[in-house]
């Protein structure tokens, strides 16, 4: 990789053990187009670290590690156009969150969405674990590591980002140095938040209101007969509203042949086809855009071996980077 490109971190948690469609559009689309981007330098890396706020149970966390890194590599994500690896397995992002904590005040951490979104859910303070209140020092960390040019995140991760240029400028102006670089928040405005089957909240596994990538087939199905239309169309002759419309913004999305989105489109505002015809239109479009990354995730998933051979590989190299930046911080603090 030359090194006049932009370098570009991200960290994908393995909170859950599979991807949706709301995650594809809103994430891992934009993710895998900034590594064909002849102009930037991608790291990507599996957050398991950050995994541990919620997860407390070994066989789940494996599991869900196995199922994010399969599903990326299915999904396009390749090894060889970036440098894909477990945070883990990279052990700088943990020693460099131990000296970040030391440039950022109390009164600043409280106020970081994590924490506050918890408390807001009625969650008592004292049982708050810690792990996810220093999450935002740690994925300060992350990121600082690799000096990066950009960081994409959706616009509720803008205030991890912010605090990780506060931290950097803070100790750049501790030890007057530039050692740190101070990240763009790179979001995505063409996409947004990619609304749930429940057709008002954002889709999220916890809300139930997700359409799966890797399910199977009759789950996929069900999860798509089940979404939200229009509310006041009560037969299908009656005239449908296209506009925010779950079920045809999902057409959008997956439907490659825009011919019958159009089509259906304008039967649909003239109360000319049924809502089933619409989702079942849906679904085979949904098989038809994802088939080719399901039947690598079944060529992958039956020599996970070599995947875990991509992991180390991965590791090796965002070490090196990592490994000096941090060598240039203990030198600073007078730890080397």
């Amino acid at each position: 990789m030359k090194q006049n490109k932009k370098r570009i971190i991200s960290g994908i948690n393995p909170s859950g053990n599979s991807l949706h469609i709301g995650n594809f559009f809103g994430a891992v689309k934009g993710q895998i187009e900034l590594q064909e981007n002849d102009q930037y330098e991608t790291y990507y890396f599996v957050a398991d670290l950050h995994a541990l706020t919620t997860i407390h149970d070994k066989a789940r966390l494996l599991s869900n590690v196995k199922s994010v890194v399969l599903d990326y590599l299915s999904l396009g994500l390749d090894p060889k156009k970036c440098i894909f690896f477990r945070q883990s397995q990279v052990v700088a992002h943990s020693q460099l969150a131990v000296v970040l904590a030391n440039y950022i005040g109390l009164g600043q951490m409280k106020r970081m969405h994590a924490f506050k979104d918890k408390l807001q859910k009625g969650v008592e303070i004292d049982s708050v674990n810690m792990g996810l209140f220093n999450y935002p020092i740690l994925m300060a960390a992350d990121i600082l590591l690799y000096k990066p040019y950009g960081v994409p995140v959706g616009e509720d991760q803008r205030q991890h980002v912010e605090l990780s240029r506060d931290i950097a400028e803070r100790f750049n102006r501790t030890y007057n140095t530039e050692i740190f670089s101070l990240p763009e928040a790179l979001i995505n405005k063409n996409v947004g938040r990619i609304v749930g089957t429940d057709g008002q909240r954002k889709m999220s596994k916890s809300l139930g209101n997700i359409i799966g990538i890797f399910d199977d087939p009759a789950v996929i199905k069900k999860q798509i007969m089940a979404c939200f239309t229009d509310p006041n169309r009560k037969k299908a002759t009656d005239p449908g509203q296209v506009k925010g419309n779950p079920i045809f913004l999902y057409h959008d999305l997956l439907n490659q042949n825009q011919k019958e989105v159009e089509d259906l489109k304008n039967r649909y505002r003239l109360g000319q086809v049924g809502d089933v015809e619409v989702k079942e239109k849906l679904f085979l479009a949904h098989q038809n855009y994802f088939a080719q990354a399901k039947a690598k995730r079944q060529q992958l998933a039956g020599d996970f071996s070599m995947v875990e051979e991509i992991l180390t590989e991965g590791a090796k190299k965002a070490g090196l980077m990592a490994n000096q930046t941090l060598s240039q911080v203990y030198q600073l603090l007078g730890l080397k």
